[in-house]
């Protein structure tokens, strides 16, 4: 009892650490998670502001474009231009001026100010900046003179038919909207949001706000430094001090500008006060105490005692010495049940010692019976044998016609009854007796309303009666459900005597689920499991009638998925569309008809649904992309994107495939905005999974880029120029992102097929560079960085000046560091060895002006031919 009693107390000791211990763990851990969800909704919070901004800028960036087409038309009047822009102003209060400078000098505007006489359009930042980049640009923010408000200038140039310059048509917006947007994030009511432009200056910010004759404060005047630190990386999360706060920031720019965005939240708000550990280390000890203490008390008065008790108890039972002992009962005794049971035992035991007595005496009297009986049986005995002779001949006639009967049964994938007229089952034989439902012996001498269903019995009786009537047979099917489901059975009756016929049934359970299946699968698209075409098509028909009106149709269009094919192989393609018929479903409703109707098509059918419904649809499931992650772990980081387009009919005269135009059409508007973004995030995702691939493939492409530059810088080309040749650098073998990767990491030297392979990268790189309409350039230097100035190189075999420059520079800097560098088949080759190559291959691999720049001025090394 001491040790069990020691135990019990170990164990109280043990469970007080684990609730402890357990508590601040607890503890700790929901501190960690809660900051990593406020980590995330900073991080979805910055992604969205950045999204609100980019939108409004693109909003108030129509009406500078609808000017700009009013005027490239040419036939108008310096009125009528007033006039118009007067108009738009009117439609939109934050436009503040929309004026127009032409090529002579010339100021047309909203508000008819007049300007000096030395006042110059040309050289006024929104002009150049136009004329320079040749599109719609947003110029930095000012101060207004005359409202002090903040001001951004939104400028496009205009050209006539001819694409001859006519001017610059611009749009003075106010930065108020944008503001509020900033001033009114939080990021779960905690933390604030700032806007800062090129120059550091603080453009929104909820504690700086611009009074009258105020200047731009910098955003290095709240944390010094910190413009230069944003401006360097862009983007980014870091710990920073502001205002002498200090906190976590996350920040990226806006696209289009040279704005930067930020949400910083201070530490403390963002990590929890870690004080309240202790605190709620110290509840858990003291609670932890109480639990002992109690738990010791309890367990020794009720528990330990009473079992100390019941052991002497026990030990006072001697079945041998005392058979009628039986241990005390008491009535508060914790144990009054086990008590009970051991004295039940003892009182069956004894009975069981008196009952063995008894059976002992009982024996002993029939031994001697049986042993009377036994003369009896030997005279039995000779009588049988006979009998058993007879027997054995008649059995082995009687085998000899059943193995027949067997065999011709056993053949047969059918069961065979004999029923009578009346209905009652005579003969039953199967080969499978699992093909019964019910014993076979079951069947015999039952009607067939006992053992099936009235519909099942009324058929057959009719059958049977005509059979027996006009000597014919009948067939029909039925459905039955037996022990291992339903099953469906054909049965074929045919007469056998005036009073009997024949009843073949068979288990066509297979054949009728194949038939389904086939149904099925011509309504089906095998790699969504989604309906198909011929389906949508016979379910719109179906479903246009006036009870389901209004009547929704939702076009549905897959963004990136060529890319994704060019890139990763159609078997990623097809996990997207997986992926993304999987996202449908869930935001649906389940009587939503969804159909895939071709290879990144899909459709959704909403009986009686409003637009204001579906609308609410389509956000639910452009929600469910946004959270939800590719299955393919190479592209787990990249978003689902999808563009829809919607269309109603309200009315019964409304021809359904004017709704479906109408679907069609907003889809495609929806996805001109959409497709690009999708499309360049998901370069991003290729290069990432490219480095990923093969790390020396991300220190190759940096190199050439370095170098690349390098090269332009001493041939002077402008910083545009520059940073565009860093771009192809880093980009220029994107296209092996579809190369296996055994042929990338070979260590020898390539099979002519392997050969072949590897260089299919640049058009695979042009592919995907090219569905980005900013990198269209990019990929036409990339298609062409491995042709040669001879023009035997690939794809197309250009030959000198038809191979871009930018194409000839990145030949040169690519070769360089192949040379270079180390490969699995060779070391690398020494300075001197590099400069004979290029000296041997200028003018048939390399430009040979450009090579010879490269040796003298960025290798550093003197020409010299042989």
């Amino acid at each position: 009892m001491k040790i069990i009693q020691r135990k019990f107390y170990l164990f109280g000791i043990l469970l007080t650490f684990i609730v402890a211990i357990g508590l601040v763990i607890q503890y700790g851990y929901l501190n960690n998670v809660i900051t990593k969800d406020k980590e995330l909704n900073m991080e979805k919070s910055i992604e969205h502001l950045g999204y609100q901004i980019n939108s409004n800028l693109k909003y108030h960036s129509q009406y500078t474009v609808a000017a700009s087409e009013f005027i490239a038309t040419g036939e108008w009047s310096d009125k009528e231009v007033v006039e118009y822009f007067k108009r738009l102003v009117e439609n939109n209060t934050t436009i503040r001026s929309i004026y127009l400078g032409d090529i002579n000098n010339k100021l047309i505007n909203s508000d008819n100010w007049k300007p000096p006489k030395d006042y110059d359009i040309k050289i006024r930042p929104w002009y150049i900046k136009a004329i320079e980049e040749n599109k719609l640009v947003i110029s930095d923010v000012y101060i207004d003179a005359l409202e002090n408000k903040l001001i951004t200038t939104i400028s496009r140039p205009i050209y006539n038919k001819n694409g001859e310059l006519l001017g610059v048509v611009a749009s003075d917006i106010s930065m108020e909207e944008i503001i509020k947007i900033v001033e009114d994030t939080k990021i779960k009511d905690l933390g604030y949001s700032f806007l800062i432009d090129n120059a550091g200056n603080i453009l929104a910010h909820p504690k700086y706000k611009y009074e009258f004759d105020s200047e731009l404060i910098s955003i290095n005047s709240i944390s010094h430094g910190i413009h230069e630190k944003l401006k360097e990386t862009k983007t980014g999360k870091i710990e920073v001090e502001l205002d002498g706060v200090l906190g976590y920031l996350s920040y990226q720019p806006v696209e289009k500008t040279d704005w930067i965005i930020g949400n910083f939240m201070s530490l403390e708000e963002f990590r929890g006060n870690n004080s309240d550990i202790w605190r709620i280390l110290l509840i858990a000890l003291a609670i932890s105490m109480i639990i002992f203490i109690s738990f010791t008390y309890l367990q020794k008065v009720n528990f330990l005692m009473p079992v100390y008790k019941l052991d002497k108890d026990i030990i006072n039972i001697n079945i041998e010495g005392n058979i009628g002992y039986r241990i005390p009962m008491e009535k508060n005794d914790p144990f009054i049940d086990l008590r009970k049971s051991i004295n039940f035992i003892l009182n069956k035991t004894h009975e069981f010692l008196q009952q063995h007595e008894q059976d002992t005496e009982e024996i002993v009297a029939q031994n001697e019976e049986l042993e009377a009986s036994y003369g009896q049986l030997a005279a039995m005995e000779e009588e049988i044998r006979d009998q058993y002779e007879k027997l054995v001949k008649s059995e082995k006639d009687l085998k000899q016609a059943l193995e027949k009967n067997k065999a011709i049964i056993e053949v047969l994938p059918d069961i065979l009854f004999v029923i009578n007229r009346e209905g009652i089952f005579v003969e039953v034989e199967v080969a499978d007796s699992q093909e019964l439902y019910i014993e076979k012996e079951d069947f015999i001498g039952k009607k067939i309303k006992d053992l099936f269903s009235t519909e099942i019995t009324e058929i057959s009786m009719k059958k049977i009666k005509n059979v027996l009537e006009n000597d014919v047979m009948e067939t029909f099917e039925y459905s039955l459900e037996v022990p291992k489901g339903m099953e469906n059975y054909e049965i074929r009756i045919v007469k056998l005597n005036e009073d009997e016929v024949v009843s073949v049934t068979r288990n066509i359970t297979d054949k009728k689920k194949m038939e389904d299946k086939l149904i099925r699968l011509s309504y089906k698209d095998q790699l969504t499991g989604l309906y198909n075409r011929r389906f949508f098509e016979e379910e719109l028909r179906r479903l246009d009638v006036p009870r389901n009106l209004p009547i929704t149709i939702v076009m549905a269009d897959v963004n990136g998925l060529k890319l994704i094919n060019d890139s990763f192989g159609h078997k990623a393609g097809d996990e997207l569309l997986k992926d993304i018929a999987n996202i449908m479903k869930k935001g649906c409703r389940e009587d939503d008809i969804i159909a895939r109707i071709s290879g990144d098509e899909f459709v959704i059918i909403l009986p009686q649904t409003n637009e204001r419904e579906a609308e609410a649809i389509i956000g639910r499931l452009k929600a469910l992309s946004a959270d939800e992650k590719f299955s393919n772990d190479k592209l787990s980081n990249m978003e689902l994107s999808v563009s829809f387009g919607l269309g109603t009919k309200c009315t019964v005269d409304t021809d359904m495939s004017e709704i479906l135009k109408k679907a069609e059409d907003n889809m495609y508007t929806h996805k001109l905005f959409e497709g690009p973004s999708m499309r360049s995030k998901t370069i991003d995702t290729i290069m990432t999974a490219l480095y990923e691939k093969n790390k020396r493939e991300e220190e190759h492409s940096k190199r050439v880029a370095m170098i690349s530059q390098q090269l332009g810088s001493i041939l002077g080309m402008k910083e545009e120029k520059l940073k565009e040749l860093e771009n192809v650098g880093l980009l220029h073998d994107i296209g092996k992102i579809a190369i296996n990767e055994a042929i990338l990491d070979k260590p020898g030297y390539l099979s002519d097929e392997e050969w072949e392979d590897m260089k299919k990268h640049p058009e695979i790189g042009y592919r995907i560079l090219s569905t980005v309409n900013e990198m269209s350039q990019i990929a036409e230097y990339t298609l062409a960085h491995h042709e040669r100035y001879d023009g035997r190189g690939y794809p197309r075999g250009l030959k000198g000046e038809e191979i871009p420059l930018v194409s000839r520079i990145i030949a040169i800097a690519d070769s360089y560091d192949a040379m270079a560098s180390d490969r699995s088949y060779r070391k690398a080759l020494s300075n001197e060895e590099i400069i004979k190559e290029f000296i041997r291959n200028a003018g048939t691999q390399f430009d040979p002006q450009l090579a010879r720049i490269f040796v003298e001025q960025v290798l550093k090394s003197k020409w010299i031919e042989d």
